[in-house]
């Protein structure tokens, strides 16, 4: 065994607790001067110094899990306290796209394998213990992580099938908002939920016909052991793999597809709102941009290629998946987010999670074409919007006003609104929260109109 350095003791009732860590018998998640820790007892801690004794926490992160080490902490009541790289603020499940929950699956397989070749195995399998740094998913709970004998059962075969397979296989059949919706509700989506609504005949021979799938992989896992888990995690591999991902065709998903290629430096092709995004980009010193209603990135791209960490928030999944496996491809820094401020669904189960204007905050926050619709189709006032907006900025706001003469604005036919939305109102409204605005060129509203659109710059 390994020697340590001295402990420094924390009293249990001082420590500020993570609230959404109370299940884990093996232990739990706090905090203490902006560091991450977790105190490990029982198998948890058996588990983290067998791998520590072999060396392998420095190999770990290569595995995709969150790098940790032991600390100099000791609480009353536990083993040991480890302490965990501090990761960047990240979707919760009900917040991913299918390409990102797929992946969660894959990776929750492969360290399946990995741990069981250790004689270890994780006792909880749910996304619930995956974080995104970006679009590099980490595993992070170490507390799951327990020791696996020869002959005992995997722990967590079905809770496995009802939060990655089951809800993969919703998605093949192109249900992936009712997939989504379940993870978030309920945590998991039951094998009744993926069989379609035919007569009652058909219901009952395709749930018998999947029982019996089900029953082949709890028959691997009745041997128990290394080898039995190491089986299962390959075969459901293969089962995740098998599972498509449809991107639908939705209001939005083509809406940039004909925009020029993004990149560092403005090109020939751009339009006036791009070069005039890309020079407020430029003129940001550093930090974190928040881009709210991103489609599918092009402005978030541009902002990660400029060297400025991104989170990218949209309603639109199918829009979040093509942005994320772009990222993904090549490695930005871009967290994807389904999701909005403005229309929030339901975001967690029974576990209490903050609403996306705690977890998600930014030092610039981009709404680019997107407040007229906030206006005139969500019916939004103008001092909502910019209150929103605001308490998740803490330095730039940049908001595109599309005029109430606009081509498409004119299309909805709402006359009896336009005397709020006017560009006074918005400057008036931003005055409340930010000190200095400035206006900025953006695009015409239409190849048919005049009409120009502008991009408000505000700042603290």
């Amino acid at each position: 065994m390994k020697t340590h350095d001295p402990v420094t003791q924390l009293d249990f009732n001082a420590i500020d607790w993570s609230p959404h860590s109370f299940e884990d018998p093996g232990g739990r998640l706090f905090w203490k001067d902006d560091r991450v820790f977790r105190a490990l007892r029982g198998e948890s801690a058996e588990a983290f110094c067998r791998l520590e004794d072999a060396g392998l926490l420095d190999e770990m992160p290569q595995w995709n899990v969150v790098k940790t080490w032991r600390s100099d902490l000791q609480i009353d009541g536990y083993d040991l306290v480890v302490e965990h790289e501090k990761l960047p603020p990240s979707p919760l499940v009900s917040e991913w796209s299918p390409a990102m929950l797929r992946d969660a699956a894959l990776l929750f397989c492969d360290l399946t394998e990995r741990l069981a070749g250790q004689d270890l195995q994780l006792q909880d399998s749910h996304g619930w213990n995956m974080m995104f740094d970006n679009a590099t998913l980490r595993y992070i709970d170490f507390s799951s992580i327990i020791p696996l004998a020869d002959g005992e059962p995997w722990k967590p075969l079905n809770e496995f099938l009802n939060c990655f397979l089951h809800p993969l296989q919703l998605i093949d059949a192109h249900a992936a908002e009712y997939a989504f919706f379940l993870l978030g509700r309920d945590n998991w989506v039951p094998l009744e939920a993926t069989i379609p609504r035919w007569t009652s005949l058909q219901f009952e021979w395709t749930r018998r016909r999947k029982q019996r799938e089900c029953a082949k992989l709890f028959a691997i896992n009745d041997r128990g052991g290394p080898d039995a888990a190491i089986e299962l995690a390959r075969s459901l591999k293969r089962k995740i793999e098998k599972c498509s991902l449809p991107r639908p065709q939705t209001r939005w998903s083509d809406y940039a597809g004909s925009f020029p290629k993004s990149g560092a430096d403005p090109q020939a092709d751009w339009n006036e709102k791009q070069r005039s995004v890309a020079k407020i980009l430029n003129s940001l010193s550093g930090g974190t941009v928040l881009d709210v209603g991103c489609n599918t990135g092009w402005y978030s791209i541009l902002a990660a290629q400029l060297g400025l960490k991104t989170i990218s928030m949209d309603t639109d999944r199918t829009c979040i998946d093509a942005l994320y496996r772009y990222t993904r491809e090549h490695q930005l820094a871009i967290t994807p987010v389904v999701g909005s401020f403005f229309s929030p669904a339901i975001a967690h189960g029974p576990r209490f999670y903050d609403p996306l204007e705690k977890r998600f905050q930014a030092d610039h926050t981009l709404m680019l074409a997107l407040a007229h619709h906030l206006f005139f189709k969500q019916g939004y006032e103008v001092s909502t919007i910019v209150e929103v907006a605001a308490s998740v900025t803490r330095k730039t706001l940049v908001l595109e006003h599309v005029p109430s003469d606009d081509y498409w604005i004119e299309q909805w036919n709402v006359p009896h609104r336009q005397a709020d939305y006017a560009i006074e109102v918005w400057r008036e409204a931003l005055q409340r929260f930010f000190t200095n605005i400035e206006s900025y060129p953006s695009e015409r509203s239409h190849e048919s109109s005049d009409v120009q659109r502008t991009i408000l710059v505000a700042t603290r």
